[in-house]
């Protein structure tokens, strides 16, 4: 165990938050997430402003505070205080019926408010305060937007509305000292030894050497920007060619930097697995004094505590239980095991990997997951995914500002993350699920609340159908319209604005939905004070619900009508929660949540699957004689039936999304959080792309490192070969023929890559024909890892073949193969998304953004006058206005990205010698050669 450094704990303190201190020392029980009432930012924000609005003109908001005891400062933001009664509040905002609220949540809240209560005493010299827990149900009807004022009353119904109830109790200054006392107690050993290993890391990385005799090209110059953009707290996107050594580049000055300017966090941030693997090495290899120091036993075990993080899905022990007590052995008394889980994983004098963390949660019988959660406050560098921390729910971000850390966060494969984002920030709801699903639920034998919400969000969902443009809708949306074999037609809208009626319809289903999943029984028969047919929605994150997949067992096991009861037939038609369920529900919960940031950076698109025409009335001989008044009114032969009025569509013929066009507004906010952000690839340009899409500062610098290769070591060719769709099937023999010579000329290990599978699959089928003596082996749709791996491992050092592929797939990056393992690649295509309804919707709405972002920079700059000087190193910034085109932004340069990546596995070190193939006309382009790599010289 660690033991405390007391040795100058009289003149230096452990600062803390507030709500940090607490979840530390005062969290017991099992870990429960039925029910958290914390809602989205906005919403929380929004349901603060609420309660002020309610109080009188002297009540005061957002108080901030702090003290000091023994060892530690204590600071935090007290919700609200009314001087006339002295009463502090404690705001929480929730969803549903708060009778669902763990025992244990209730405690820590109180905790919460006994510690601002100690703070506001000593502030203002008071001898006792009356403290207030307020549960805001920010879903419930919040019409009564001025409550009486609370003095009115001294009880605890004060200032009573529908949506708040209200908890208080009186404590006097002495009993409140005590509680602070107790609870500081509990956190002065452990803050003792933070401290005492901050110093130790400190020292340690002062010194930190560069592990290695010499430099590689180009690697020495990033490491100085790097270091620089780091010490002045800039935005630095860097691009370094493959084996310039980009992870020591960045991560040796990031950690050097650390004492120098009060780093307190180190985030890694990857898009793929081996990229963790790689900076966990690089790690390794530069700080191999992480290990136990025998001599000084109050110096932590590791001098650098360094954290792996993993998905959820794939670290979760029992993926098909739920998160609490009740269901998951893992997560009960998860609080009262986590203090020695804690210390024996922060005594570890290896890294955190996921296999360490997962060991240390076994031993303890405590979620691998949630501990790692846990060991993220407490760990120097943390090495994850893009998305902890640039998602709408991203641990470090949140962690970040929470506890408002001075964070460094370097970005690898950076040039993945313009789609990584806007797939975070994009979402849709399975029409097909939601059509038979709405239809269940419309039945009897669901709660009431649930089946009206059920069906106004089927009528609304069909509704949709009616907003283009010939409906004159509000939104200008753009559609595009394609006729079937049968006359059916086929729609897309892409509307600027929001359905409104129909965002409305789905918060209201969502938040009946939350209640019944929550407790299915309780809410089938809820009580009177219960049944709101119109409810907004708390847009939860599933790991919020504490669910991954319903364990239907657990959810549905309370009570089983018999056969007698009166309500059995109801109860038989009434649907238990399943995995398809709750898949369903969290869409909902995304797009409500999603759609609070919607702007012009945004579509909300609808897509219409194709309907059959309308039938048309016909008469036949025997409905003629059924009615003897048409017979007489004689219609006349071969004159135009009626046709019937067409039926509109059902709501799995209407599918919803949400698309994110532009990231940079999702992620302007999470670089500004950072005190330096480095984002670095093999392929960003041009940078202006990456620069105003990814949302970075107008100050941000540019570096472009020259590549450590020669340019006899690849030969690259351009050939005037069509590959566009029109010419594939003439292109085929060409390229098949065009392999067999490179083949038979060098033979060796080679990668081709292709735009579809279908096309892979035309010219590997025409190799085989033309020399069916060359071995080839193809990736295929859906390839398990094992299928990936198996596929990688025929690249073998003395190996001959051609691997098939597709570009931009699972083997166009992130794959090492060098020496003789890969010789040579052919790429038969530019890499251009498919031109269609959706490409041709973002390039418009993309256009429209760019035109708006140019003009918000320019207005920024006018504001803030004479631009920042600018380090003459690192050489010109990007122009902040650059012009750029929608359409390269949306076709080209995407494109040509994953075309310089797959390339890239050809060279991977100074001694590698190959050849790149560039079959395409369009390569021979000047817009298109000036995206090609500097150090390359093609031959036509």
């Amino acid at each position: 165990m660690i033991t405390a450094d007391t040795s100058s704990s009289a003149t230096e303190r452990y600062r803390i938050a507030v709500r940090e201190l607490c979840a530390f020392a005062a969290r017991e029980g099992d870990l429960d997430l039925r029910f958290t009432p914390s809602p989205t930012a906005q919403q929380g924000i929004r349901g603060h402003q609420r309660i002020v609005r309610r109080r009188g003109k002297d009540y005061e908001s957002e108080i901030s505070l702090s003290g000091c005891i023994g060892n530690l400062e204590i600071r935090g933001r007290a919700d609200g205080y009314d001087p006339r009664r002295n009463c502090l509040e404690e705001i929480k905002t929730h969803r549903g019926d708060l009778s669902r609220q763990p025992a244990n949540h209730r405690a820590l809240h109180w905790a919460q408010a006994r510690v601002y209560g100690a703070l506001m005493c000593r502030s203002r010299d008071l001898e006792g305060i009356t403290l207030a827990l307020v549960y805001l149900d920010i879903a419930a009807d919040a019409t009564a937007s001025t409550a009486k004022d609370e003095s009115e009353s001294g009880g605890a119904s004060i200032g009573a509305s529908q949506d708040e109830q209200r908890l208080e109790a009186w404590w006097s200054r002495e009993a409140l000292e005590a509680e602070l006392a107790r609870l500081a107690a509990r956190f002065s050993e452990f803050a003792a030894n933070e401290l005492a290993h901050r110093r130790a890391r400190d020292s340690a990385l002062g010194t930190l050497a560069f592990p290695w005799p010499a430099w590689r090209p180009g690697q020495r110059q990033l490491a100085e920007h790097a270091y620089k953009a780091v010490m002045t707290g800039r935005e630095l996107l860097a691009e370094a060619p493959t084996g310039t050594g980009k992870t020591l580049a960045t991560l040796y000055p990031a950690l050097r930097a650390m004492p120098r300017n009060g780093t307190d966090r180190l985030f890694y941030l990857t898009a793929r697995t081996p990229g963790r693997a790689l900076a966990l090495d690089a790690l390794t290899t530069l700080v191999p004094e992480v290990v136990e120091n025998a001599e000084s036993p109050d110096t932590p075990a590791a001098t650098l505590r360094i954290l792996e993080l993993g998905a959820r899905s794939k670290t979760c022990e029992h993926p098909t239980l739920a998160c609490h007590g009740e269901s998951c052995p893992l997560a009960r008394g998860f609080h009262d095991r986590l203090p020695a889980a804690r210390s024996a994983a922060l005594a570890d004098c290896q890294p955190l990997t996921l296999a360490t963390t997962r060991r240390h949660a076994l031993a303890h019988e405590i979620c691998p997951y949630f501990l790692a959660q846990e060991l993220s406050r407490w760990a120097d560098v943390i090495i994850g995914d893009h998305n902890h921390y640039f998602d709408s729910h991203a641990l470090l971000f949140a962690l970040t500002h929470a506890n408002d850390w001075r964070s460094v966060v370097l970005v690898d494969e950076s040039h993945n993350l313009i789609e990584r984002a806007r797939g975070m920030y994009s979402t849709e709801l399975d029409a097909r699920q939601f059509h038979f699903l709405l239809k269940q639920l419309s039945r009897t034998g669901h709660p009431a609340p649930l089946r009206s919400a059920s069906r106004t969000l089927a009528r609304q969902w069909r509704a949709l159908e009616q907003l283009g443009p010939e409906n004159g809708s509000s939104g200008n949306p753009s559609s595009g319209n394609d006729s079937t074999d049968d006359g059916s037609q086929q729609a897309r809208l892409a509307l600027e604005t929001l359905p409104g009626d129909f965002l409305k319809a789905l918060t209201q289903w969502t938040g009946a939905m939350g209640d019944w999943l929550a407790e299915p029984d309780k809410a089938a028969t809820p009580p009177a004070a219960r049944q709101q047919a119109a409810r907004a929605t708390v847009t939860q994150a599933p790991e919020q619900l504490g669910l991954i997949a319903s364990d239907t067992t657990t959810l549905a096991s309370s009570t089983t009508p018999s056969d007698s009861s009166p309500t059995s037939t109801a109860a038989s038609r009434r649907l238990e929660p399943d995995v398809e369920m709750m898949e369903a529900y969290f869409a909902a919960l995304t797009l409500t949540r999603l759609a609070e940031g919607f702007g012009d950076h945004s579509l909300f698109e609808v897509e219409l699957a194709a309907t059959k025409p309308p039938r048309q009335a016909t008469l036949t001989s025997g409905s003629s004689s059924r009615s003897g008044a048409a017979s007489a009114a004689g219609v006349e032969a071969g004159a135009a039936a009626r046709p019937r009025k067409p039926r509109g569509r059902s709501v799995r013929q209407i599918q919803p999304r949400l698309r994110c066009v532009s990231p940079a507004p999702w992620l302007a906010p999470r670089l500004r959080a950072s005190h330096a952000t480095l984002l670095f690839s093999a392929t960003l340009n041009p940078p202006a792309y990456h620069h105003r899409l990814l949302g970075l500062a107008d100050n941000a610098v540019w570096l472009s490192v020259e590549s450590p290769f020669r340019a006899t070591q690849v030969q690259v060719s351009r050939h005037r070969l069509s590959t566009r769709l029109r010419d594939r099937e003439a292109s085929c023999r060409p390229i098949a023929e065009l392999m067999a010579r490179q083949y038979q000329q060098r033979p060796g290990n080679y990668l081709a890559f292709f735009s579809s599978f279908a096309y892979l699959e035309q010219v590997a089928s025409t190799l085989q024909q033309l020399t069916p003596e060359i071995p080839q082996w193809r990736q295929t749709r859906a390839m398990t890892e094992a299928e990936r791996t198996t596929f990688i491992q025929r690249f073998t050092p003395d190996g001959q073949g051609i691997g098939f592929a597709v570009l931009g797939g699972a083997f166009g990056e992130g794959i090492d193969l060098p020496g003789s393992r890969l010789i040579g690649a052919f790429i038969a295509t530019l890499g251009l998304a498919g031109f269609s309804p959706e490409n041709e919707a973002l390039k418009q709405r993309l256009a429209q953004w760019l035109e708006s972002d140019a003009r918000r920079r320019v207005e920024r700059h006018s504001t803030d006058g004479a631009k920042e000087e600018r380090d003459d190193e690192a050489g010109p910034l990007p122009p902040v206005i650059q012009p750029l085109k929608a359409d390269d932004c949306t076709y080209l340069y995407p494109g040509l990205t994953r075309v310089v990546q797959a390339a890239g596995r050809v060279i991977r070190s100074e001694q590698d010698q190959g050849v790149i193939h560039l079959i395409d006309d369009r390569f021979l382009r000047p817009e298109v050669a000036r995206l090609l790599p500097r150090w390359w010289t093609p031959t036509d």
